[in-house]
């Protein structure tokens, strides 16, 4: 298996304003071809208007670049997720996190592009790893659910469960329907429910 080379996020200003514009260049040649297929470091260095000498020095690989566009759309979507009273029904609670997953995707379609498209598992699993354990936080804070390693497991399963039926309906229709979204959500209400009553 070979060692997948990470990203080097710049140090300086001139540096930040130079990475800044490669990550704007990828994020509008995905959304210009709605696919991560024909997206080489060429071309996001023409787009950018950098050196490829500059491009390379951050990212030494598109698996690269990717990577770091896919966590940035999960922190992004992270901070986005709804904050609910204490005391929440963790059904509810879980449908509002569901309902708002969508709702970003289809006001980031760039984030949905990164996410749903067929990618890395590298990233796929650390990036359902992120968004479980703030699923996690939040049933455990708002919901009253246990406290414990097997939960946090249970909420990254959850979280992996959406994305696998969200991913074929993008695969198959280019978005989110209303249909899978669905079949999401009764996925990972089932899962969720048999996972409490299997750790009570």
């Amino acid at each position: 298996m070979t060692k997948q080379v990470s990203s080097r996020p710049p140090a300086r200003k001139s540096g930040v304003e130079r990475y800044e514009k490669i990550i704007a260049a990828a994020e509008s040649l995905i959304a210009e071809k709605r696919s991560l297929e024909t997206l080489t470091l060429q071309s996001v260095a023409a787009e950018a208007g950098v050196p490829r000498v500059s491009l390379y020095y951050f990212f030494p690989s598109i698996d690269a670049l990717i990577d770091t566009l896919y966590l940035r759309g999960i922190d992004k979507m992270v901070e986005q997720t709804p904050r609910l009273p204490e005391d929440s029904d963790w059904r509810m609670l879980m449908t509002a996190v569901l309902d708002n997953a969508r709702a970003f995707y289809a006001r980031n379609p760039v984030e949905m592009i990164l996410s749903l498209s067929p990618n890395s598992l590298v990233s796929t699993n650390r990036a359902n790893q992120a968004y479980g354990q703030e699923l996690y936080k939040l049933l455990t804070q708002n919901a009253a659910i246990p406290s414990s390693r097997a939960m946090k497991r249970v909420c990254e399963v959850a979280a992996e469960l959406a994305d696998c039926v969200w991913r074929k309906a993008f695969i198959e229709h280019g978005k989110i329907t209303g249909a899978y979204h669905e079949h999401a959500k009764r996925a990972v209400m089932n899962y969720f429910e048999s996972s409490l009553e299997a750790l009570r």
